[in-house]
């Protein structure tokens, strides 16, 4: 007698099929929607989510407020790039950051996504500032050592 697969196993197997493997697989959960704490998964069962992705550990799966402030900005415009449009909300973002978070005489912010961007950007802001290539250069060991921990 042949095996019925599951959506959940299906959705699995085309994952393996088409996802480079670089990208773990932490478990086999799948999701159809989720709701606060809940996952519901593509066969319907609910999941109690443990381990949260970024951006819903605090605040959990789909709260309204950010749902809405989702929405409302969508309405407007999505994602342009700051180096090429200047917009508000990003300015807004980074005055509030310095203000709690002060460093320095004059503490400025910027948004980025990854690691690497932070990394990239950190040596970019550093020879900028000093005009000196060993600062450079000394970041970037320091950052290798963190690394390789």
């Amino acid at each position: 007698m042949l095996k019925e697969v599951t959506p959940s196993e299906a959705l699995m197997e085309r994952r393996s099929n088409a996802v480079a493997n670089g990208v773990g697989v932490f478990n086999t959960a799948t999701v159809q929607s989720a709701k606060g704490a809940i996952i519901t998964d593509v066969e319907g069962r609910e999941l109690i989510d443990f381990a949260g992705g970024i951006g819903v550990v605090n605040a959990g799966h789909c709260p309204e407020p950010v749902v809405a402030a989702i929405r409302e900005q969508a309405g407007k415009y999505l994602h342009t790039s700051f180096n090429v449009v200047t917009y508000e909300p990003y300015i807004e973002l980074c005055e509030k950051l310095a203000e709690i978070l002060p460093h320095g005489e004059k503490t400025k912010a910027m948004l980025i996504c990854t690691g690497a961007e932070a990394v990239e950007n950190a040596i970019k802001i550093a020879r900028q500032a000093t005009r000196d290539i060993r600062d450079v250069l000394y970041l970037n060991k320091i950052l290798l050592q963190i690394l390789e921990f």
